[in-house]
This record gives structure tokens, sequence and C-alpha cells, in this order.
């Protein structure tokens, strides 16, 4: 899914009046363009502090909302109630957003990059320049749109999911618990994505701003120079594309997220049953 993690970023900073935006017309031009003007690997930019960021946050999100869950509903996890999955998810969100941002600052930087092969700055190089220009803190840029995204996508994210699992047949096969599990993560992953999209486009615009301690950084550069607060570039992007402004990218993330959250469910639920 990385190809598609990287279209989104490279979609969510372009527009009008952006210098360095590429101005793709869709998530298949931009696919193609990148790998034109920079190779396969241009797809896979980022794809270290990507998986980095993604192993332990699917971790951490089932983790929190099972002990979240268990707090606020005391029956079977499966049967909870749509407002106690929705509170118990946006609480995992949140405290998985503030672990996980320092890894996804510097994967917005990296796939932000427009370099091909060698010309590519490493990870390692990023997160050193990140530091020494801005501190600690500028790994920590976009925290609060960044904790926003989280806590919306988690909330629909579970909630969606065991509401439609509540649509199961009873005494279900085995395979037919696997479609159902595979059904109800593919809505839960797109509900996830329609609600974070507009607070991901913002994270994005705020976290290439830190990239901007690289001199070589175009869209690092560009972004610096304008507002960087939640508010603020939420109206910019109004007032430059419309409301539309905020679901920059929204195909790319569907099409990752949807297929994605169907597997990770159903692994997740059916090792679960094994364990139980």
């Amino acid at each position: 899914m990385q190809p598609l993690d990287v279209v989104k970023t490279r979609m969510h900073l372009q527009g009008d009046g952006i210098k360095t935006g590429d101005n793709f017309q869709g998530t298949l031009a931009a696919m193609r363009g990148i790998q034109r003007a920079e190779g396969l690997p241009g797809l896979w930019r980022g794809f270290v502090p990507g998986l980095c960021v993604v192993i332990p946050r699917r971790g951490f999100k089932f983790v929190f909302y099972d002990a979240f869950i268990s707090i606020l509903w005391k029956g079977e996890k499966q049967k909870a109630p749509f407002q106690h999955s929705l509170v118990a998810g946006g609480l995992a969100g949140a405290s998985e957003a503030c672990i996980i941002t320092p890894l996804e600052c510097l994967k917005i930087g990296m796939q932000s990059e427009k370099a091909a092969g060698s010309a590519a700055t490493g990870m390692a190089t990023f997160a050193m320049a990140m530091v020494r220009t801005g501190g600690v803190a500028s790994l920590y840029a976009g925290l609060g749109a960044t904790v926003a995204k989280h806590t919306a996508h988690s909330c629909f994210y579970f909630a969606a999911f065991h509401e439609t699992k509540k649509f199961a047949p009873k005494g279900s096969s085995r395979f037919q618990q696997i479609c159902w599990d595979l059904l109800s993560g593919f809505i839960a992953g797109c509900a996830a994505a329609t609600a974070n999209n507009p607070f991901d486009v913002v994270k994005t615009r705020q976290q290439v701003v830190a990239a901007s301690a690289l001199s070589s950084h175009a869209a690092g550069q560009e972004f610096a120079t304008g507002p960087t607060s939640i508010g603020a570039v939420a109206l910019g992007l109004i007032r430059q594309d419309g409301l539309s402004g905020l679901y920059k990218g929204y195909v790319a993330k569907v099409a990752r997220l949807g297929p994605g959250s169907a597997l990770i469910f159903c692994v997740y639920e059916q090792v679960m049953s094994l364990l139980s």
C-alpha cells in the first residue's frame, strides 16, 4: 500500500497557488508522474519510517481500544453500544497519535521530497537536520492535527466495524465469519478515511514545514513561509480550493485504507478467536 500513501501525501501538497505542487489530476496520474520523474523507488519514498509507524500504530490502536472499551463497557466487546465504541476508539486514536508523531513527521518529509535514486535523503539525515534546526520539538510538528486525525479515524474505525458485525447471522461458519470480518473491516476503513481526511491534509501541510531544515527540500521551504496553525491551514485550504480542498488525496486514501483495514481486522479477529 506504500505507493498509495506517497500519492496521498503529494496530493495533499498541491493546489492553487502552490509553486512546488505537482497538480496531478488523479491517483493513477500521480503514480505515473512520480514513476516517470523519480523512478519506481519514488513510489516507496519514506518506506522505512512508514513501516516503523504502521507496525506499532496498529498494535497500539488495538491494545488501547481493548483497554478503553473494557473500562466503558463491562459486557462482550462485540456487543458494546455504538457510542461506547466511538469514545473508546477516539481515546485509543489520541493515545496512539502521541507516540507515533515523530515517525509521521519523518515519513511526510521523505515522501514529499522530489528526488530520484541516490539524490534522495535518508531517514537519519532528515532526523538530524530537523533536530539540529528546530530541536526535538520539530519532530512533533503537527501534533494537534495528528491527534485530531487519529481520534477521528479510530472513532469510526472501531464503531463502524462492530456495528457492521452485528448484522452477521448467528451460527455462521468460519468461512462466513471471515467474509463478515473482511466486509466489516473494509467499511471501517472507508468510514475512518472519510472522517479523518480533512485533519490528514492539515497534518501533512504542518509536518512538511519541519522538512524545511533541509535547504534542498522545495515543498518544506515553500510551506514554511505560510500559516502553520490548524485553523489557519484549514481556512487557507477552503479559500483556495473550497471544501474539496480538505479531501485532497481522498481516493488514494480509501484505496489504501479500505482493503488494508479489511485484512487487518480479519487477521486480528481470527487470531483472537484462536487464542480465546
